[in-house]
């Protein structure tokens, strides 16, 4: 054993044995440090990789959703767009059978998607009874642009056109207002308005308001010579034409199966009167129903096609009555009033009172049609001619006084 000068034993080979093992140590240390930095730079790597994998996933699930979804609408509105289209040439289909068979039709569906209980249009008929004039029940048609008033309620759409061979056809050329010069117009107040606000300018009036075919015997109309019915006014001038707006005032007379044989009563003592008058009645105008006040809520358009049902079977048995429909022009496609033709519901304002006026002009039968007609029923004409000559006196001078001239009668209502 070596000594150091200092007397120990040298130490040189412990000490260098001490460093070799420092020297591993710190390199063993060294060696897992680094492959603890090249782990951690390979999780790194991999969690990177995977976080790019998912934002690819992702975009990929976006991406072919978007695509998936756009072919799937595209297939569902282009379904809806088909059965759309069937519907409507079914909707067509019926309308036009209705006009081959002279019945109105209304098809309805719902505003919002409800299941139909019957699944198939309604058919109302306008002529033949209360039987055949019914309310519908299914949900309302959906048809072109409905009036804003409608866009709240349920559609209903109605072909208003007949093809009985008692209304009256539109005509060509137009008359002008001669034709009413030996013309005598009855009616409600609603033919007041078209007396005072429709622009015409020859003819008789015989009007009341309120008048009605309930009590037409008691009824009495105010005129200048004094109170009179309007039998009374019908007495003593033979007219060529009468113009009857009645059934307004009827609308809440019930049971509905007394009006008709009232109606033809009523027609009937005209012509004893009249015997070589045609007599024109006209349909009851549609109601908007948003606008009547309450406690006449049977001021409806429900009523309004029952009746105009009866003032149409009337005419169809009588030779000498014809049926203007009037609704023609006044109905909104759905079975009402046009919107905003009236301030009550009931009256119409001016600007349709003259569209009554202009459309009296293109619907009537021509002069030589109802001599021909007349010329069929020649004992009818010689009865009714010869009970006409005992009518009262007093009656006949009441009749006569104004007709002169042919110029509208001021007759003030009761």
């Amino acid at each position: 054993m070596e000594y150091t000068e200092s007397g120990n034993t040298d130490e040189r080979i412990p000490n260098s044995t001490s460093s070799h093992t420092k020297t591993q140590k710190r390199s063993s240390t060294a060696r897992r440090q680094g492959r603890g930095r090249r782990s951690l730079r390979a999780d790194s790597g991999r969690f990177m990789i995977a976080r790019l994998l998912v934002l690819v996933f992702l975009v990929l699930v976006v991406f072919e959703g978007n695509v998936v979804y756009r072919l799937f609408s595209h297939q569902v509105g282009t379904s809806v767009e088909i059965m759309h289209t069937g519907n409507s040439a079914q909707t067509e289909g019926l309308l036009q059978s209705s006009a081959d068979s002279g019945i109105a039709v209304t098809t309805q569906e719902p505003a919002a998607q409800e299941p139909s209980s019957s699944g198939t249009a309604s058919v109302v008929a306008l002529a033949g009874g209360p039987g055949e004039s019914a309310a519908v029940s299914s949900p309302a048609s959906s048809s072109p642009e409905p009036s804003a008033a409608s866009s709240e309620q349920s559609s209903y759409q109605s072909s208003e056109s007949l093809t009985s061979s008692k209304v009256v056809p539109y005509r060509e050329p137009p008359v002008d207002d001669s034709y009413f010069h030996n013309a005598v117009f009855i009616g409600d107040s609603r033919m007041e308005g078209f007396r005072n606000s429709s622009g015409i300018t020859q003819g008789s009036f015989l009007t009341a308001i309120g008048l009605s075919v309930n009590d037409m015997s008691r009824q009495i109309i105010s005129t200048a010579e004094g109170n009179i019915s309007v039998y009374q006014g019908l007495s003593g001038h033979q007219y060529d034409r009468i113009y009857l707006m009645l059934g307004a005032n009827d609308l809440g007379y019930y049971p509905w199966e007394d009006f008709l044989p009232q109606f033809l009563s009523v027609l009937e003592q005209f012509h004893e009167l009249q015997p070589k008058a045609i007599v024109y009645v006209c349909s009851v105008i549609y109601v908007d129903e948003s606008k009547i006040a309450a406690g006449y809520e049977y001021d409806n358009n429900d009523n309004v096609r029952t009746i105009n049902g009866y003032l149409l079977d009337a005419c169809e048995k009588l030779w000498y009555s014809y049926y203007l429909n009037l609704n023609e022009i006044f109905s909104d496609g759905y079975g009402s009033l046009i919107s905003g033709a009236s301030s009550d519901g009931i009256h119409l304002y001016p600007d349709y009172l003259e569209m009554m006026h202009e459309y009296l002009k293109t619907h009537y039968i021509a002069d030589e049609e109802f001599a021909a007609e007349m010329a069929k029923h020649p004992d009818d004409i010689a009865n009714t001619a010869s009970g006409e000559k005992e009518l009262d006196a007093s009656d006949a001078s009441t009749g006569d006084e104004s007709h002169e001239d042919g110029l509208i009668e001021d007759v003030s209502a009761s």
